[in-house]
C-alpha cells in the first residue's frame, strides 16, 4: 500500500473495507416464508408453492421503465422453458399498498403472463417481506400528490422447490439467462444463494 498515491489509497481503502463487509455477510440467511393477498383477495403464502420453482419480483405497477422490463423478461423466460414452465410460479409483489390494490395487480401481473401472481399486503407486512430478501425501496415525493414515484431494487429472485432462496438475478439479464437459471432451479433444487454477474 504504501507505493499506491494517497489519493487512490483515499479511494481504496473504503472499497476493500466495503467488500470485506459484502463478502462475510451471511447471503444464505436471506429470503424465508411470507404470508401477502393476490389478486383475487385470497391469501398467498410462499408454502403454496412449495414442489414449484418461484420467479418473485418487488416493485409497483405505475413503475416506469424497470418493473415492466423486468416483467416482460421473466414472461420471455417462462416462454422458452415451454412445459417446464408449468413447475414455475411467477410472483409481483408490490410495495405500494395505496395504489396497488388487488384488482390493479391482478390486471397488470396478468398482462404480462396469464400465470403471473400480483401480491400486496398492508405497509408492515410489505416492509416485512421486503426485509427478509433486502429489498430497498422508497417513495418519492410522496405526499405532493398521486404521482409519486419510487426507488426499489431490482432483482429478480428464485426460490427453489424447497422454499430456500437460490439464485439472485439483476436487472437487466436476458431472457435466455433467466430461463437458465430456472431450468437448473428445477433440474437440481440447491440450497446455496449465487448472484449472475449482469452483462456489459
Amino acid at each position: 500500500m504504501n507505493n499506491i498515491p494517497s489519493v487512490l489509497r483515499t479511494v481504496l481503502l473504503p472499497c476493500l473495507t466495503l467488500l470485506c463487509l459484502v463478502i462475510s455477510t451471511p447471503v444464505w440467511s436471506l429470503g424465508g416464508d411470507f404470508s401477502l393477498e393476490d389478486g383475487s383477495g385470497h391469501p398467498y403464502s410462499l408454502a403454496d408453492s412449495r414442489g414449484r420453482v418461484v420467479i418473485m419480483a418487488f416493485g409497483y405497477t405505475f413503475c416506469p421503465d424497470v418493473c415492466p422490463t423486468g416483467l416482460a423478461t421473466i414472461a420471455a423466460a417462462l416462454r422458452q422453458l415451454g412445459d417446464d414452465a408449468d413447475d414455475v410460479d411467477p410472483l409481483f409483489i408490490s410495495l405500494d399498498p395505496e395504489r396497488d390494490t388487488p384488482e390493479v395487480l391482478r390486471e397488470y401481473a396478468q398482462f404480462f403472463h396469464p400465470r403471473m401472481r400480483g401480491l400486496t399486503g398492508t405497509a408492515e407486512q410489505l416492509h416485512r417481506v421486503a426485509a427478509l430478501y433486502r429489498v430497498r425501496y422508497a417513495f418519492v415525493g410522496k405526499g405532493s400528490g398521486p404521482r409519486y414515484t419510487m426507488d426499489h431494487s431490482a432483482n429478480l429472485y428464485v426460490v427453489d422447490a424447497s422454499g430456500a432462496l437460490v439464485r439472485i438475478l439483476p436487472h437487466g439479464l436476458p431472457a435466455d439467462a433467466v430461463a437458465d437459471a430456472l431450468r437448473e432451479a428445477i433440474s437440481r433444487g440447491s440450497s446455496r444463494v449465487r448472484t449472475t454477474t449482469a452483462p456489459r
